[in-house]
C-alpha cells in the first residue's frame, strides 16, 4: 500500500504506451494525486495550461508524433516553464542525456521501481 501524499497536487504522464501510463495513473493517484494523462508530447503540450496545483511532469522519451526531446526543446520557451518540474521515465539508451534540458530534475531509467519513482513524486510535490 503506498504512503499517501498531499492531495490536490497534479501530475502530468507523457507516455505513449497506454498499459504504462495507465499503471503509473493508477499508483499516483492511489497515493493521493491528480493525475493527467498524454500519450504523447504534443498532447501533453496541450494539457500544460488547463493543469491546476502542477507539480511534475513524468516525460518518456520515445514516443510518436512529438517525443520527449522536442516536448522538453518546446516547454522551455513556454511563459510558465520554470513551474514544470520534469522527470524523465526512459529506457532510451541515452536517458541522462536529458538531464541537460532546462527544468529536467532527474531521470528514471525503465524499468523502474515504483518505490522509487513514489520518492521523487513525494520530494517534488
Amino acid at each position: 500500500m503506498p504512503v499517501r501524499l498531499s492531495t490536490h497536487k497534479t501530475v502530468l504522464i507523457v507516455e505513449d504506451d497506454l498499459d504504462i501510463r495507465q499503471a503509473i495513473a493508477e499508483f499516483l493517484r492511489e497515493a493521493g494525486l491528480w493525475v493527467v494523462e498524454a500519450e504523447d508530447g504534443q498532447d501533453a503540450f496541450a494539457k500544460l495550461n488547463y493543469l491546476r496545483r502542477r507539480c511534475l511532469i513524468l516525460l518518456d522519451l520515445l514516443m510518436p508524433r512529438m517525443d520527449g526531446f522536442e516536448f522538453l526543446r518546446r516547454l522551455k520557451e513556454h511563459p510558465d516553464a520554470p513551474k514544470f518540474p520534469v522527470l524523465v521515465l526512459s529506457a532510451h539508451a541515452s536517458v541522462e542525456t536529458a538531464e541537460h534540458y532546462p527544468g529536467v530534475v532527474g531521470t528514471l531509467p525503465k524499468p523502474f521501481n515504483v518505490r522509487t519513482l513514489l520518492t521523487w513524486v513525494d520530494a517534488l510535490c
